[in-house]
Order: C-alpha cells, then structure tokens, then sequence
C-alpha cells in the first residue's frame, strides 16, 4: 500500500467508527427524550429518599466495613444545592404565572379607573336633579 492509500483506509475506518458513535450517541438521546420525565421523577426521588442497599440473600442491609451504610440521608447543604439547581426550573414555570396576573391586575386597575371616573360623575348628576 502506497502512503496515500494508508491514509484514506484510515480516514474511512475513522468515519465509521465515528459514524457508530454518531448512531449510538443519537440512540441515547431519542431514549432521553423519550424518558425524560420518568427518569427525572426517578433522580429526584431517588436523592430525597435514598434506600439502603439490601443483600438479595437474607434481606438484610447491607455494612460496609467502616460500619456505613450504603447512601447517607440528604443532608442541609444537599437539600440547599438541589433547590438552587432547581432554581431555573421553577422561574420558567413561575413567570408566564406572574406575568399572566399582572397582566389582569393592570387591566382591573385601568378599567377601575376609567368606570370609576363614569359612576361618580353620573351619581352626581342624579343628586343634582
């Protein structure tokens, strides 16, 4: 083989194997999607309450040898950090809300204003005649 046929044997190995990844990258992403909200409900409630892992034989916890179990309850500063995480998630659900309700107060408001203004001139004009 002649250097350059070295080099574009290379070269097409090198785009298969990339286009393999492409394919199994691809994969993980359509089941992400596909899953997001059951695997997202599974990590949440996996860190807010973690089990104790079990020994399939006995059923018993299970100890490590520095006499620990397996997952240690969330702590202050681990609920603190997932709520600061979750922080711009909850902003996108929160702000069409708020913006929706100031959207309405403002429109009572200037109706307020305006039918407000109409009711006291006409009660006037009738304790007038």
């Amino acid at each position: 083989m002649t250097p350059l046929e070295k080099l574009q044997a290379n070269k097409l190995r090198i785009q298969r194997t990339c286009d393999e990844q492409e394919k199994k990258i691809n994969a993980t992403f359509s089941y992400i999607q596909e899953n997001a909200g059951s695997l997202f409900l599974s990590g949440v409630s996996s860190l807010l309450f973690p089990t104790k892992p079990t020994n399939k034989a006995d059923g018993k916890p299970v100890v490590k040898k520095d006499n620990t179990t397996g997952t240690s309850p969330l702590s202050t500063a681990d609920i603190f950090s997932l709520g600061k995480s979750l922080l711009p998630v909850a902003w996108d659900i929160i702000q069409p809300i708020l913006i929706s309700w100031s959207i309405r107060a403002a429109k009572k408001k200037i109706i307020g204003l305006f039918s407000s203004k109409k009711k006291k001139v006409y009660t006037k004009d009738l304790k007038n005649n």
